[in-house]
């Protein structure tokens, strides 16, 4: 590991009491400048995160959400140490949060795994989704932004696709049949965003600076593109793979009944998502690096 930047030892030795004896670069940031640390004090080794604004609202929202999702649920996600703003004025202030080093290795290559062990990340990923949807539920889709210190529903920047989706499903012949009430969400769940142990178990949920309020169905077609159909499994593998994904999330919610249905429109939904969030990055030089970011996370 290399000596700290002065700003991160300024965050760690004013919210810590401590200081950064080495620090290294994440290699898996994909929103925020993220760094390993090795701590004088305790915890011996922590994460800390400078910016990473969610591509919905603006706002950065990690820490709250997991706190959030710490405090109602016992999915395994960072405990936050400390958080902040850190202001030097020589530009805009930059949000920053320290956060609990949880053990595990991300699941990558996913194709490489074992297929026992891919088919258990699936499953538990589905049973992440069906606990979030279970205890998290809204009147409204939207991102989530800071509002007076808290954490609230905001109207998204760009096209709200998800409730696109919604409307869609109100035109349907069963619609009185169909939950579309919205349910938090990630927002950017894939292999390369977890940590697991030998077996698949999931071990860590990162990256939750772009979760938001969606509906059940097109967060569950989302997580079956970024699991299945991403890669070029063969057909019988596909198979197993999405019934491990519904039977995980069944464990904890009766899959979405719209899904069956509009599970295919909600895919291609969020194709044109994915489109339209990465014409919105080229237009800032913030953007632009985010998106480089993202690009070389997705590089063996």
């Amino acid at each position: 590991m290399a000596s700290p930047p002065g700003t991160l030892s300024r965050i760690v030795e004013t919210a810590l009491g401590c200081s950064v004896q080495a620090c290294e670069p994440a290699t898996g940031g994909r929103m925020a400048e993220t760094y390993l640390l090795e701590l004088s004090g305790e915890p011996r080794r922590a994460v800390c995160k400078l910016g990473g604004p969610s591509v919905r609202t603006g706002d950065v929202v990690e820490p709250a959400v997991l706190r959030l999702v710490g405090a109602t649920t016992e999915l395994p996600v960072p405990g936050v140490l400390a958080s902040g703003t850190l202001r030097d004025g020589s530009g805009d202030p930059t949000r920053w949060g320290l956060y609990e080093l949880l053990a595990g290795d991300p699941p990558t290559p996913f194709p490489s795994l074992d297929p026992s062990v891919r088919r258990r990340v699936v499953r538990d990923t589905g049973e992440t989704l069906g606990v979030l949807h279970a205890t998290h539920q809204f009147e409204r889709t939207g991102g989530l932004g800071i509002v007076d210190g808290s954490l609230r529903i905001c109207d998204p920047k760009g096209p709200n696709f998800p409730e696109q989706g919604r409307r869609l499903a109100r035109l349907t012949a069963d619609y009185g049949a169909f939950e579309t009430r919205p349910v938090l969400t990630h927002g950017d769940l894939f292999p390369g965003n977890l940590l697991v142990d030998e077996s698949g178990g999931i071990t860590g949920l990162l990256d939750w600076g772009n979760a938001h309020v969606t509906t059940a169905g097109y967060a569950l077609a989302r997580a079956e593109m970024r699991f299945v159909d991403w890669f070029r499994f063969p057909t019988p593998e596909r198979g197993r793979l999405r019934t491990a994904l519904r039977d995980g999330y069944r464990e904890h919610r009766p899959l979405p009944a719209d899904y069956p249905e509009l599970g295919r429109f909600y895919k291609g939904l969020w194709l044109a998502q994915s489109a339209d969030r990465i014409r919105r990055h080229l237009l800032s030089e913030r953007g632009r690096r985010q998106l480089g970011r993202h690009l070389r996370s997705l590089l063996p």
